[in-house]
């Protein structure tokens, strides 16, 4: 039986469309990786015409993200979310038409504008739909769909490419284009989501660093990042190497472990309401750092699937109640300008992500690839460290209630004993 859309719950509705919106433009980050660099290469494209073409997604995105977070705060998060999708839709469009290196980097360029977009009111609208203590399992949900889609494009690109360059594109804009009008015509704003009165840029920004969850959850973006940054692009030839893997028995190993981290963010982030965030993180950190020690030993492409599945399930005790304990440590100090303080993460991501391959590289040639997964273990057993000393719990608010009727009673019955 068909459901009429007006009677869909306007939350569920509105977490529909985040995770979708953030599923297409992942899907769009990773779905040109199989065949776009050979089709340039094709237009005459140097290495360095190659590294500008994929920088430039990046490099859009570090200089818009925390402009673009500040206005979401500002005048609401939908003109972001419907702008994104726009954006994405045509610049799916333009990729066919481009003929040369310049016009493809710009294509990706539009691109890296659009998930700014996007991201700058993703999570903050899920925030402001979520205010509960379900928030956790609602972004563990988002953030899990996200992470489909980012495996999804690689595979989806490589089989549609194969058989006419145009199609992943005229999938893309299809799908992106779908969504601006749907979001156009059924994306509301609620009364949940408040547009932050009007701050200086900067007072918001250092109120947010002189919060030490937040400057402890920075950290731990930029260290993570980095080595993300190394693993993405040299893992495959490392495997492709070693086992003697095809593109796709390597996409195929990327999608189990990010269907692996998408299926249980959602449990973990229930699990963090209920029980609190620093235990999982500290918890989470401690496993990680010793499954990702066993990583280079595994022998066979079964075993070595098997343990990276079992670490990215791990990686969501540890990296999935980040998010909400952000947003807690902003309400407890009066501060909702999440948008804002998320571009933060942002740019901790970015700048993790382009200093990665530089140490990686460094390390790899003078160690060896396989020591980059101990020097990942260290960076975890620091960061478990700083975070099991450092991180605050943030109290729940039926807790503070229960907290403040205690102090009040216990003030009258001191009035009734004078």
């Amino acid at each position: 039986m068909r459901i009429p859309l007006r009677k869909i719950n306007p939350s569920i509705e509105i977490l529909a469309i985040v995770c979708f919106s953030a599923f297409v433009d992942n899907l769009g980050y990773g779905i040109i990786i199989p065949f776009l660099p050979q089709y340039a290469i094709s237009l005459g494209a140097s290495d360095l015409d190659l590294g500008i073409i994929f920088a430039s997604y990046a490099l859009v995105q570090l200089v818009t993200t925390i402009p673009f977070g500040l206005m979401s705060d500002r005048y609401g998060r939908r003109p972001f979310m419907v702008t994104g999708m726009l954006l994405l839709g045509a610049a799916s469009l333009l990729y066919p038409l481009a003929g040369s290196v310049p016009l493809i980097a710009a294509c990706r360029a539009v691109q890296g504008l659009a998930a700014s977009a996007t991201w700058s009111s993703a999570i903050a609208l899920v925030a402001d739909t979520f205010p509960g203590r379900d928030k956790g399992e609602k972004l563990g949900i988002a953030t899990g769909i996200t992470g489909v889609g980012g495996i999804a494009g690689p595979l989806i690109g490589g089989v549609l490419s194969d058989i006419s360059f145009n199609l992943p594109f005229l999938l893309l804009a299809a799908l992106s284009l779908a969504m601006f009008v749907y979001m156009f015509f059924r994306l509301k704003v609620t009364r949940k989501e408040k547009v932050i009165e009007t701050l200086p840029y900067r007072e918001i920004i250092g109120k947010a660093l002189r919060i030490r969850n937040i400057v402890i959850i920075i950290i731990i973006n930029v260290l993570t990042m980095i080595f993300w940054g190394f693993i993405e692009p040299l893992m495959p030839p490392y495997l492709s190497g070693r086992f003697s893997l095809s593109a796709t028995q390597i996409g195929l190993i990327f999608g189990a472990a990010s269907l692996s981290y998408a299926v249980c963010q959602p449990f973990v982030g229930r699990l963090s309401d209920r029980y609190g965030r620093k235990i999982f993180i500290v918890i989470g950190m401690a496993l990680l750092a010793g499954v990702n020690i066993v990583i280079p030993f595994c022998g066979d492409p079964v075993s070595l699937t098997a343990t990276i599945m079992v670490a990215a399930a791990i990686g969501t005790l540890a990296f999935t109640p980040l998010t909400p304990l952000a947003i807690e440590s902003l309400q407890d100090e009066g501060i909702e300008a999440y948008a804002t303080v998320n571009s933060l993460f942002g740019i901790a991501f970015y700048v993790g992500y382009s200093i990665g391959p530089v140490i990686g590289a460094l390390i790899s040639s003078y160690f060896g690839f396989e020591s980059m997964f101990f020097f990942y273990s260290l960076i975890l057993v620091t960061v478990l460290l700083v975070s099991q000393a450092y991180l605050k719990e943030m109290m729940k608010k039926e807790e503070k209630t229960v907290i403040k009727s205690t102090k009040n009673k216990s003030k009258f019955s001191i009035k009734r004993i004078k």
